[in-house]
């Protein structure tokens, strides 16, 4: 049996969020459709939130209705709370990523209120809209490996969570990395424990590169049993409410890595790093992380994609 891997595209989301400079609404538009081009199928577009909390994504209802109908692509968009899961499905988004955190101080920070307050959100939104055919929740955990305020999160702390998120009827739940504490270890104990007491949801992984333990922790997680995960072309991303934290595991580094194990990720790798060049172009003052940019397919080295 071929083995296969889902890869969904955080770039135009997470990517953008932390740039200070604003991202002209074509150019965001225009990354996204190549993004659609290079093979993904499922791309985070922005954020449904307050343009006085994060900036960047006040012309998100423009993004999305310019997008929402890419062929053979999912957008989905993150939303903190009901009135962001309004505006998002008015928009054509009906793939709702709703986040908050398991520490509530980083949770205070990002979306300023208590984890148990994003529960009572989420479970407005579980009430009104699972019920359409044609809506889907993930919920994304942040700070699920370690807090910038707190430090460490125990996993008991990440499962009970977990459980309260399940009770919901939510299907899928993404640990995120936020601010890159993760190592194979604490990735292999906290995955490992939400399958064996929650075998009825799908997991996925969302890995930050901030110490470097990105992919390590991406082929511990698929060792284990994942088979989705997030990641930013480039390796742009990090939270603006999250000090310290830098960018995502890069698109391209994690295609690279499954595509050299045979394992399908559906990605054209060199549209990908075309991609890259032209981020560089557009953004100059952002910092492209992924190691495959900086250094080039090898000559010799032929992949399965």
């Amino acid at each position: 049996m071929m083995k296969k891997i889902k890869i969904i595209e955080v770039g135009p989301r997470d990517g953008l969020q932390n740039l200070e400079t604003f991202v002209p609404t074509d150019k965001k538009i225009a990354l996204i459709k190549k993004l659609a081009g290079a093979g993904l199928k499922e791309i985070q577009i922005g954020s449904f939130v307050s343009p006085q909390s994060i900036a960047q994504f006040r012309d998100i209802e423009e993004v999305a209705k310019a997008v929402r109908r890419l062929r053979s692509v999912v957008p989905s968009a993150l939303v903190p709370n009901r009135r962001g899961a309004e505006k998002a499905l008015a928009c054509g988004i009906s793939r709702l990523i709703f986040f908050f955190s398991v520490s509530s101080k980083h949770n205070y920070a990002n979306v300023k209120q208590s984890p148990q307050d994003s529960l009572k959100e989420l479970k407005n939104i579980c009430r009104t809209y699972t019920d359409l055919a044609s809506t889907s929740i993930r919920v994304d955990l942040a700070t699920a490996f370690g807090c910038p305020f707190a430090g460490n999160v125990t996993t008991a702390a990440v499962l009970r969570m977990v459980e309260k998120v399940a009770a919901l009827g939510v299907q899928e739940i993404t640990l995120c990395d936020t601010v890159g504490f993760g190592h194979p270890k604490a990735v292999e104990e906290k995955f490992r424990k939400c399958f064996r007491l929650f075998p009825e949801i799908r997991f996925g992984a969302h890995f930050h590169n901030t110490r470097g333990l990105a992919q390590a922790n991406a082929l511990r997680a698929w060792d284990i049993g994942i088979r989705s995960f997030d990641s930013s072309v480039g390796g742009l991303g990090g939270c603006p409410y999250a000090p310290g934290s830098s960018g995502n595991v890069a698109t391209e580094d994690l295609v690279y890595l499954f595509e050299s194990m045979g394992i399908k990720t559906g990605m054209d790798l060199k549209k990908l790093l075309n991609i890259c060049a032209w981020l560089k172009q557009i953004l100059p003052q952002a910092k492209l992380s992924g190691s495959l940019f900086q250094a080039g397919l090898p000559r010799t080295h032929k992949l399965s994609c």
